[in-house]
């Protein structure tokens, strides 16, 4: 099935560094877009369509995970579903809604576009798509129903990729669904229900590449007719720029299938629960080495964190916002000391040490699994680490012995400096290059600009453990930076910070995604200042 086991170990965030569908399809629209989305992770402020687009799709999947009771007709099955409705609707409603108004920065009126009638209809729309399935299941006198992992269901326990780590002190209902000997509408139900994301499971249930360079999640899979066919929910009519991206969005899942899987996807459709419309797609992905090098065009970009960018789009392919802006909607602040521009921040250094005490691939402090070393000059032991996930695989293939490490991002974690590696490190045995010494790593900085963007998330991770992530983005009138706080970090300063404030801050930690600095606030030692409001 689509879900398996997460490379990522507590699973805090997606992995930017990997291929996915909405990368993937925002890079085809628009490369700009893109990077500034992916890269540097810069994005605009929350809509009530983006809240509910998620919210509707669970309340149709949670609908989905019902067992029917005993229906003598197509119209009792249906008239039972549709009452199931109204509590969906009102529950999705009460999310989006507490979503919205707790979200740091959001745009629009939540009641001007979702009620329990609009939402209500949505949820019918996708619940007589998904009839249609189930009335061919009948007709046909059944279908395939035995998986090794079967459709989540309400009254059967969820499956876990990883169930050493899940809360084993929760008890489920394990009820079986007893067919009958000539088929039922209640069995044909059951059979035609299709996978689709568990709400229970607190695990990322997508799809990951053998090689890890991609992955892909799932809305919904068909499989009673023998057929594999992988299904994206919209909660819009199948109008719009976004709506040309569903050919490449779903022909990438077909081609991640194939790729982890036994079987291949024979079907690929879109349901839209706005109008109801069923598109099908014809199958045809690209070859993997298309989609690796569409990958490597990715990965090759310039990290070059400069705003407003030197060539702006045209705003034209849907989305567009930063990546389209020539003059920036701020004054340029001042920057006063002992604060630096960002461009001072060092970006890679060369040191020389002996290598030793080889470690990983064990989780980072984002939870993704990295291959780390050690690296000691004189009395200074520094920690060496994959900046992400496969970015320098080559970490223990060099003797254990006096090297030189080029093109390090110096850094800091649990304040002890860090050298992160890359695809642009290198670890020598002789340069000439000009060294860094150990003692002198830089790990922090002191810097103030303009709030572009901010967010908040909080999940689980695989284990049940809550997690909570605040990031912004300051720009400084020349280039700007994402600052990240993880968990007690996030003080009533940091959630009063919003676009368009200029804020300060003093030792705060210097660490990098993507290549690009990422400054993360520490508890004890960073100070945060907002010095003006817009």
């Amino acid at each position: 099935m689509p879900a398996q086991v997460p490379p990522e170990a507590q699973s805090i965030g997606r992995a930017r560094g990997r291929l996915s569908a909405s990368s993937l399809t925002t890079f085809l629209r628009c490369e700009k877009q893109w990077f500034l989305n992916y890269r540097i992770g810069l994005r605009g402020p929350l809509s009530p369509h983006q809240v509910m687009g998620i919210e509707v799709e669970d309340a149709f999947c949670a609908i989905l995970m019902h067992r029917a009771p005993v229906a003598d007709s197509f119209e009792q099955l249906q008239e039972w579903l549709f009452q199931l409705v109204p509590k969906h609707a009102e529950q999705a409603i009460e999310n989006g809604r507490n979503v919205f108004e707790d979200a740091m920065w959001s745009e629009g009126n939540f009641d001007e576009f979702f009620n329990l009638e609009s939402v209500s209809a949505m949820l019918k729309n996708g619940i007589s798509l998904q009839l249609e399935e189930v009335k061919s299941c009948f007709e046909a006198g059944g279908g395939e129903h035995e998986f090794t992992i079967p459709a989540p269901c309400w009254d059967e326990p969820p499956h876990f990729t990883q169930p050493e780590k899940s809360n084993s002190m929760i008890s489920w209902k394990n009820i079986p669904h007893e067919f009958s000997e000539n088929i039922t509408w209640q069995d044909a139900w059951e059979i035609a229900r299709p996978w689709v994301k568990d709400p229970r499971n607190p695990e990322p249930q997508r799809m990951y590449h053998p090689n890890r360079w991609a992955a892909g999640e799932c809305d919904l899979v068909l499989r009673w007719d023998g057929r594999i066919r992988i299904v994206d929910i919209k909660m819009g009519d199948g109008e719009g720029k976004f709506a040309t991206s569903l050919d490449s969005q779903l022909n990438f899942y077909a081609w991640l299938w194939q790729e982890t899987h036994d079987s291949n996807c024979e079907g690929l459709e879109g349901w839209y629960l706005t109008n109801g419309l069923r598109k099908v797609v014809d199958v045809n992905p690209l070859s993997t080495q298309e989609y690796r090098e569409i990958h490597d065009r990715m990965k090759s970009w310039d990290c070059d964190n400069t705003l407003p960018l030197e060539s702006p789009c045209d705003g034209e392919a849907g989305g567009c916002h930063w990546c389209s802006v020539s003059d920036m909607p701020y004054d340029k602040p001042e920057i006063t000391m002992p604060c630096e521009p960002l461009s001072s921040i060092p970006s890679r250094v060369n040191v020389k040490g002996k290598l030793q005490g080889a470690w990983g691939p064990l989780p980072n402090h984002y939870g993704e699994l990295v291959l780390g070393a050690m690296i000691q000059a004189g009395d200074k032991m520094v920690t060496l680490e994959e900046s992400q996930p496969g970015a320098y695989p080559a970490m223990h293939d060099s003797a254990q012995n006096d090297v030189y490490i080029t093109g390090a991002l110096p850094g800091v974690w649990r304040r002890q400096p860090r050298l992160y590696l890359d695809s642009q490190s290198s670890i020598l045995p002789e340069s000439d290059a000009e060294l860094t010494r150990m003692g002198m790593l830089r790990t922090k900085a002191n810097v103030e600009g303009v709030v572009l963007s901010c967010s908040k998330r909080d999940g689980k991770r695989s284990d049940g453990r809550p997690w909570s992530m605040l990031s912004f983005h300051l720009w400084d009138g020349e280039r700007v930076a994402e600052v990240v706080a993880f968990g007690s970090a996030i003080n009533g300063t940091m959630l009063s910070i919003r676009p368009g404030m200029h804020v300060k801050l003093t030792s705060v930690e210097l660490g990098w995604r993507e290549g690009l600095v990422q400054l993360r606030v520490d508890s004890r030692t960073t100070r945060t200042e907002i010095k003006s409001k817009p």
